[in-house]
């Protein structure tokens, strides 16, 4: 009769990595949230949204759940829809009613909501450059999920404006989407233009 003696546990440390989902893997995301707007504009807004990696589509609602804005987020492009008045906006009317954009980019926004910092905001250089460009700030700050740490809020301070926007994540999923969301904005809606 042979005795064996079962292995004994390796003792070498775990590697980081394969400690959360590899995120760079993941095709969606979807999640839950509200933004808060303080200054000359106040209010609050909840959002729902679903993200691929190159289209973001987002829907505002108000605080009783009506149907208030719709914007895709494309690779350099902004599309928004005002739901309750029935209007598109062009891209300058976009820059005026949603004034934030002029400090981040479509692109990265849909960064932002991913759970991630775009990298534009990782190197000092960028930023000291981007902050001589822009009248204001933005600040974030990450949580610790079962993904790893993600971004959960994001504020923007438009000192031109006065105003303070606050984006806040509530729940973010990967790997799937909110179907209802992914549409274009209907060509009978009439766009808004900026007089010049």
């Amino acid at each position: 009769m042979s005795c064996a003696t079962s292995p004994e546990p390796s003792l070498e440390p775990v590697s980081n990595s394969s400690v959360y989902p590899d995120l760079t893997a993941k095709k969606f995301c979807r999640g839950k949230g509200y933004i808060l707007s303080k200054g000359e504009m106040k209010g609050r807004l909840n959002f729902t949204f679903t993200a691929s990696r190159d289209t973001a589509y987002i829907q505002f609602k108000d605080l009783i759940g009506r149907k208030a804005l719709f914007l895709i987020l494309k690779n350099g492009e902004i599309d928004a829809w005002d739901m309750k008045n029935n209007r598109r906006y062009d891209q300058a009317s976009i820059l005026i009613s949603l004034p934030f954009f002029e400090m981040i980019s479509s692109t990265e926004l849909r960064t932002f909501l991913w759970g991630s910092i775009p990298m534009v905001f990782s190197d000092p250089e960028v930023i000291k450059t981007q902050s001589e460009k822009i009248s204001g700030g933005i600040q974030f700050r990450s949580g610790q999920t079962e993904y790893g740490p993600l971004v959960e809020y994001v504020s923007f301070n438009l000192n031109g404006e006065n105003q303070k926007i606050e984006l806040v994540m509530m729940d973010r999923e990967f790997d799937v989407q909110y179907p209802h969301l992914i549409r274009d904005i209907p060509a009978t809606v009439i766009p808004i233009k900026v007089n010049s």
